[in-house]
């Protein structure tokens, strides 16, 4: 559900380097890798299997108000489609896309601009048409597979993704004497929505 489009100025990477970089921002590897949250293994799964990622390289380039060429080293501009999710996620995949070309680069501070750009509401399209968000959800509630791992005192597992949250970071809900915590509000406002149908119907 992501897509990752990486430009770079002609000339300074060869294909097998390209290649590379393109390994280095898939969907798996920005979204599994993260030291406060970790994500559920089938919903992984499913992000990995509708993300794409392209390098483009450009054959004019100018930045800071003069023309690049290759002899200047490596310049990024990424631009990732995140779905309805950009503002949420943002944070995480700015960090990690920047750490993976450091990586990638040797260098700590790659010259990067890193944009996460949100969809409006039922502005992905799949399958022939148009996904909301709760259409997303259910997706990614059907592909959670739940983790093995026991969860730490301080963590939380978001019952919609399956995420593992921390506790001072979760979206709280409170409902029946239970405390549900959750990634996001998207999340909270499915689980609320469904489980409050659930009751309408019974």
């Amino acid at each position: 559900m992501l897509f990752v489009e990486l430009l770079v100025p002609r000339g300074v990477f060869d294909e097998r380097e390209r290649r590379n970089l393109a390994e280095r921002l898939t969907g798996r590897r920005l979204l599994s890798a993260g030291e406060t949250q970790a994500a559920d293994p089938g919903v992984i799964d499913l992000f990995e299997s509708l993300s794409h990622v392209v390098v483009r390289e450009e054959e004019v380039w100018n930045a800071g108000g003069r023309l690049l060429d290759a002899s200047q080293g490596p310049w990024y501009v990424v631009n990732v489609i995140a779905g309805m999710w950009g503002k949420e996620m943002s944070e995480h995949l700015i960090s990690r896309i920047t750490a993976e070309l450091a990586q990638a680069e040797g260098n700590p501070e790659p010259r990067a601009v890193v944009h996460v750009i949100s969809l409006p509401e039922g502005g992905y399209g799949l399958r022939g048409r148009a996904q909301r968000s709760s259409d997303v959800l259910q997706l990614i509630e059907q592909a959670k597979t739940g983790s093995a791992a026991p969860v730490p005192d301080n963590m939380i597992v978001d019952p919609v993704c399956g995420a593992t949250v921390p506790l001072e970071d979760a979206v709280i809900l409170e409902r029946d004497g239970r405390t549900y915590g959750f990634c996001c509000t998207h999340c909270r406002g499915h689980f609320v929505k469904r489980s409050s149908g659930a009751a309408a119907s019974a």
